[in-house]
């Protein structure tokens, strides 16, 4: 049997045409989801996001055209690809299969090589089509940082370098504070930006892959809490540890570091002085799978629920400005995710406004 993971909804009111399909589909190892009615279609998608739905024309109530023209105006259904299944084949039936948003018609009764063949050309166009878009979000990404994020700080140690380089000339003192601090930021939020920019670009050249070895995580997590140990004094940010002397993981250890790195640097920027950010480690069971499961958690100003499903995708184009105005690319939390996928690890983030976010990932155990 061939191992294809891609899921199929299938709408039609008959019992035994669904039960047709359905076979067709479970021999070539597709998983798939089977509805009566356009409005039952409906409610499935509300939880499900199928990779390409296969939508009878002659239902009642509601006909496959009013199916479609429904499914399409919810944004998140819009770049799925439809098929219908019908026994009309007159020419305004075709033509209203089109207007109405599908991409393709088999007629009934149908052949299944035929059906196959369609739908694996359809979710390979749709699959090329967001890979696509992705290439096209990550060069627009790139070119921000270079041409904005990357620039204006730059320039801002450039013209307060000019303007000390002045006071001092004149014996003017009183700013050579206020101006230093602003030269120190911008060329920690440089070096910042410049370390995720070359770590992130090797990874869209595929010239960096994990290479994962047995380590101690209570160690890395340990030197990259002094690693920050400045901007904690900073802020005067409380810093609570639970995590036991010794956590084996099998994972590459400069990715892990990185992943930490960020994920501390942001609990920093964006909790207010005063705060409090508790870092965690333990083992855990999940899916019978021994992992070493780690939270970073912060009081600071959290995430929007908007914007929680934004933070790790490039195309969605996150940032937001620190506590103390400190500025963000959004990338850091970017190459977390690939990091931690590349490692067969988990990230995700739990955030409340006004009260904190927490940044989980897991880790697998050694073996």
């Amino acid at each position: 049997m061939e191992e294809v993971k891609n899921t199929i909804l299938v709408v039609d009111d008959n019992p035994n045409n669904l039960k047709v399909v359905a076979g067709v589909l479970k021999d070539k190892g597709y998983d798939f989801r089977l509805a009566k009615s356009g409005k039952l279609a409906l409610t499935i998608l509300e939880k499900t996001k199928p990779d390409l739905i296969l939508l009878d024309i002659q239902m009642p109530e509601m006909d496959g055209f009013e199916t479609c023209k429904l499914i399409k105006k919810v944004e998140a259904n819009e770049k799925i690809p439809i098929i219908y299944l019908t026994a009309n084949t007159d020419s305004e039936s075709i033509k209203k299969a089109f207007h109405s948003g599908g991409v393709d018609y088999v007629t009934k009764p149908f052949n299944s090589d035929e059906l196959l063949a369609r739908i694996k050309t359809h979710i390979k166009l749709k699959k090329q089509t967001e890979e696509l878009e992705l290439q096209n979000a990550t060069k627009d990404k790139f070119f921000s940082i270079i041409s904005h994020d990357l620039t204006n700080p730059i320039a801002g140690i450039i013209g307060f370098s000019d303007l000390l380089r002045e006071d001092l000339k004149e014996k003017e003192y009183g700013n050579i504070e206020k101006f230093s601090n602003v030269i120190y930021k911008s060329a920690n939020f440089t070096l910042e930006l410049l370390q995720n920019l070359l770590e992130w670009s090797r990874i869209q050249v595929g010239s960096i892959k994990s290479v994962k070895d047995n380590f101690n995580l209570t160690e890395l997590l340990t030197n990259n809490i002094e690693g920050v140990s400045a901007k904690i004094a900073v802020k005067e940010i409380s810093i609570k540890t639970h995590f036991p002397e010794e956590l084996l993981v099998h994972a590459d250890k400069k990715m892990v570091s990185t992943v930490i790195r960020n994920l501390l640097t942001n609990a920093l920027k964006f909790t207010p002085n005063g705060g409090v950010i508790t870092i965690s480690s333990e083992e855990k069971f999940i899916d019978n799978n021994k992992v070493i499961e780690t939270t970073i958690k912060d009081t600071g100003i959290g995430i929007s629920e908007d914007n929680l499903g934004k933070i790790f995708k490039i195309a969605q184009n996150y940032k937001s400005l620190g506590t103390n105005n400190e500025k963000g690319t959004g990338l850091g939390l970017i190459l977390c995710k690939e990091f931690i996928d590349q490692n067969n690890g988990t990230i995700r983030v739990e955030s409340k406004e006004n009260i904190g976010s927490s940044f989980i990932f897991t880790l697998d155990y050694t073996h």
